[in-house]
């Protein structure tokens, strides 16, 4: 059976390249992808939704959680649930945004695996134009899904000029020289590279070391306790089955606060259901089906629950309420 593990900052792209993943011809194996919620509502798992209902498609979704650590039991019984389904040949994990990959790596970093998972590429993803931002506002926290992956795919390419795009393969190969990157729009890449292609290069290098040392490949030195004190991220959850409008949608998120690093979620706006999805400065609405619930995540440091739901209602909701 083999893994492959999906990383990379919230709105970066994961959960494109899971779709992706999911329209590539498995050539005839069975695949199943657990998708990992910051929050209580899944929204990732949502977006997937008609992808997964294949014959060859099965789908987990844990939410409430981060996998690589209070979740970490309940991605374990997964894996196993779903090796025991004696069909299912490729496990897709796309990690929240906020995962620490050395913590994932010591998870399946065991040597009783070895004979039972075939780790596919650690990729990670990265919102190109963003990169240098999220880096300074990050720092090692950011640093280490690049520095632990063994593809990189720079995303949003047609957001980025091209100084730009060199300034940050430079940044990245500067953090991990051994890296593979990979230049995507919409990431729109050779999926069957990470399906099929070779087993991981830093999971191996975590195999050959001592059970104390996993987790630092490359040889890096993380000083590191796990508890996100590198990435302090709060979510709440907005229930927005009043629907509301589109201009007062863009109007607020012209002038949202900077610490609203992502929102995604469902909303009907003038009638019409749409998936909102706004990172650090951009949004994007797109139509959606109908569907029975309406919710609206939103994620970063020491947010004012109470204020964005009451400017959020104001701006977007007011007079559909």
């Amino acid at each position: 059976m083999r893994i492959n593990l999906l990383f990379g900052f919230l709105g970066s792209g994961k959960t494109t390249l899971a779709r992706n993943l999911l329209q590539t011809d498995s050539q005839g194996r069975k695949m199943a992808v657990i998708v990992n919620e910051f929050g209580d509502v899944g929204i990732d798992g949502a977006i997937l939704e008609g992808r997964e209902q294949g014959e060859n498609i099965d789908m987990v979704e844990l939410t409430s959680g981060c996998l690589c650590c209070t979740l970490k039991g309940s991605l374990l019984t997964a894996v196993e649930e779903l090796r025991h389904k004696s069909d299912v040949d490729q496990i897709v994990i796309e990690a929240t945004g906020v995962a620490e990959p050395e913590e994932m790596i010591e998870t399946f970093s065991d040597p009783s695996f070895k004979e039972i998972y075939d780790m596919g590429p650690m990729v990670t993803v990265v919102d190109t134009p963003k990169f240098m931002r999220i880096r300074e506002m990050l720092g090692p926290f950011y640093e280490a899904q690049v520095k632990n992956a063994d593809t990189v795919i720079l995303n949003k390419t047609d957001l980025a000029a091209a100084d730009s795009l060199e300034e940050v393969r430079h940044e990245v190969l500067g953090l991990n020289p051994d890296v593979e990157i990979v230049f995507a729009e919409h990431c729109d890449i050779d999926t069957e590279m990470l399906l099929f292609g070779p087993e991981s290069r830093v999971m191996a290098e975590a195999l050959g070391k001592p059970a104390k040392d996993h987790g630092h490949g490359h040889g890096h030195d993380h000083d590191h306790d796990h508890d996100h004190r590198h990435a302090p991220a709060d979510s709440f959850i907005l229930d927005a089955s009043g629907g509301g409008s589109r201009s007062g949608v863009e109007s607020y998120f012209s002038s949202a606060p900077e610490n609203i690093w992502r929102c995604k979620g469902f909303i009907i706006l003038d009638d019409q259901p749409v998936l909102i999805q706004f990172t650090m400065g951009q949004l994007d609405i797109t139509d959606a089906k109908p569907r029975e619930n309406y919710h609206i995540v939103f994620i970063g440091p020491d947010i004012d629950k109470d204020d964005i739901t009451a400017s959020f209602r104001k701006t977007v909701m007011e007079g559909f309420l």
